[in-house]
């Protein structure tokens, strides 16, 4: 089935060669179902599912695309998004990235060169990985705070381990693993897309270096704020199942994408937040 968020326009934007992305485009998901195809049809992603009628997407109005591997995409469509700073993030049915395609880089750099800058420096990726684990306590903790976790287990390996086992007893093992997984890629493509913006996409030389994995590390950072979330969704399900005396049934790609989304605005302030205090940190190491 396809999921998607971004709106409809009423009309084709009028010929451009580059039209600028609307202030408010919102992501495209693209999920697993039956036969898919996407292609260009004029400024607009076409896409199209078995006999459905086809569905048309201005690019504009797309900010990121996630999408199942499983769709077929015209090469026309891919360099269109590559030419307009859209990035697409292709997952396997476990959530699981299998490939990127990225678009051309923001226009915001003052990161990226900070941390080029500081790269150089004695010991760098040592003291970025304090850095790391520093704020991974802090909101390990926050996520323990707000689910009334016990404070000596706020640690981030007791904290993690502690809310997998409440997920487990809501949804069990497998259903917990596969919704987490999925949740888990939705945010790695934000936080890719973010760091796009900031001028340190995955094709940057810095990126492809691979150290330090930084779309990987911050959008683990940002997990623990959808923790409260997730844990919420999947208690009401639990809930909703014992109440009607029935088991529960699988969890589907397009409800994890739905849980992202009633999210959105505060998972993108946290997301900011977190390259902002590495921006401060940054700073003030260099």
């Amino acid at each position: 089935m396809i999921v998607v968020t971004a709106k409809r326009a009423a009309a084709a934007p009028t010929a451009h060669p580059r039209p600028p992305i609307a202030a408010d485009a919102r992501p495209l998901y693209i999920a697993p179902g039956a036969e898919t195809h996407v292609c260009l049809d004029g400024p607009a992603l076409c896409v199209q599912r078995g006999e459905q009628a086809e569905q048309l997407f201005p690019l504009r109005r797309l900010s990121r695309i996630h999408c199942t591997e499983a769709a077929r995409w015209s090469t026309e469509a891919l360099l269109a998004c590559a030419h307009q700073g859209i990035g697409v993030l292709f997952v396997d049915d476990l959530g699981e990235v299998v490939a990127r395609l990225l678009g051309r880089p923001g226009a915001v750099d003052d990161l990226s060169s900070r941390l080029v800058e500081f790269l150089l420096l004695p010991q760098a990726l040592g003291r970025y990985e304090h850095w790391r684990l520093s704020y991974e306590q802090r909101v390990a903790w926050w996520a323990g705070a707000r689910l009334n976790v016990p404070i000596v287990e706020r640690e981030p390996g007791r904290c993690r381990a502690h809310l997998r086992e409440r997920a487990v007893r809501y949804a069990g093992e497998r259903e917990e693993s596969r919704g987490r997984q999925w949740l888990r890629g939705i945010a790695h493509g934000w936080m890719q897309s973010h760091l796009q913006d900031l001028g340190l996409g995955a094709n940057t030389e810095l990126a492809q270096a691979g150290a330090p994995a930084l779309a990987r590390d911050l959008s683990g950072l940002l997990m623990w704020y959808l923790e409260p979330a997730r844990l919420g969704w999947l208690r009401r399900r639990w809930l909703a199942a014992q109440d009607k005396g029935e088991p529960l049934r699988p969890a589907v790609h397009a409800e994890v994408v739905r849980l992202f989304e009633s999210k959105a605005s505060r998972a993108a302030h946290h997301g900011r937040e977190i390259t902002g205090s590495l921006h401060r940190w940054l700073i003030h190491e260099t």
